[in-house]
């Protein structure tokens, strides 16, 4: 083989290697790194769902928690496009009050955007 033919293919492999690292970071940050939105999640409790109770606002979801030194908490809960539920249908129109759940999501203005609803399974 030629030394110009060497230098060519010497170019060609280190082209693939970067190309091939390019793509397996792209992959890394896809699948493995957190999206922005995940970092601001600042409310992570476990509690039981609740709605249409005495003093609270009719049709909406909340949560009630316990946290330590005080008895009982109580959280309005909203849902969008992007909530994920993990119950038994899978769906966040499906939820069923007084269920015990852990909520991920978003606390503002002492409501709870809802990232990911998962329900606690008290049997096991």
């Amino acid at each position: 083989m030629s030394e110009t033919n060497k230098g060519i293919s010497l170019v060609i492999m280190i082209l693939s290697i970067i190309l091939l690292m390019i793509v397996g970071l792209f992959v890394y940050w896809e699948f493995f790194t957190i999206n922005s939105e995940g970092e601001n999640i600042n409310f992570f409790k476990e509690g039981n769902l609740m709605i249409n109770n005495p003093g609270f606002m009719k049709g909406v979801w909340y949560l009630s928690y316990e946290f330590q030194g005080s008895p009982a908490n109580s959280i309005k809960l909203s849902f969008d496009k992007d909530s994920v539920c993990k119950n038994e249908t899978n769906l966040c129109s499906d939820l069923i009050s007084g269920e015990r759940v852990e909520i991920r999501g978003i606390e503002t203005d002492g409501e709870v955007l809802v990232k990911e609803l998962r329900k606690i399974n008290l049997n096991n």
